[in-house]
């Protein structure tokens, strides 16, 4: 039994060491890919004259409640850009990720379920958007080594 007890915590320091900064990067990675990829379809619109699509998609598809679809159209074209690249990069992590969970929570819960974009992966990806915003984005990131240097260069006499 003594034996078990001190192998046991050094493989729970060895996950939190190694495992589990690398599963922060994966929920980065994973989420990120699926927010730029719609990002960037929306994106390519705009690049091919066809902007409209996006207006009428706001419209038509999936209003939201208090945005006019214009408007609507390009926050959320450049949210769906902008900050899964942050995410990726692990900078400004914990605002990155709440963006991008309250839009999911946006699409699930305030379009009404009449324009079926409501969707059970929604649940999954607003989980797994909680843990970076509420941990931070973990070793593997531009957070981590800004806070790193920040502190060494605070705390110099």
């Amino acid at each position: 039994m003594k034996l078990l007890c001190p192998l046991y915590f050094k493989t729970i320091k060895l996950s939190n060491i190694t495992l589990s900064p690398l599963l922060d990067l994966a929920i980065r990675l994973f989420m990120a890919n699926i927010f730029f990829k719609s990002g960037w379809l929306r994106l390519q619109d705009f690049f091919n004259g066809q902007w409209s699509n996006q207006i009428t998609a706001f419209t038509d598809y999936h209003p939201l409640p208090l945005l006019p679809p214009e408007v609507a159209a390009i926050v959320g074209t450049g949210a769906e850009v902008i900050l899964p690249v942050l995410l990726v990069l692990g900078l400004f992590t914990r605002v990155s990720a709440a963006g991008l969970l309250i839009m999911t929570m946006s699409i699930q819960f305030l379009i009404p379920e009449d324009y079926g974009v409501s969707n059970d992966d929604h649940y999954l990806w607003m989980m797994l958007l909680a843990v970076p915003m509420l941990k931070g984005a973990g070793m593997f990131s531009a957070d981590f080594l800004i806070c790193r240097f920040g502190r060494r260069f605070c705390c110099k006499k």
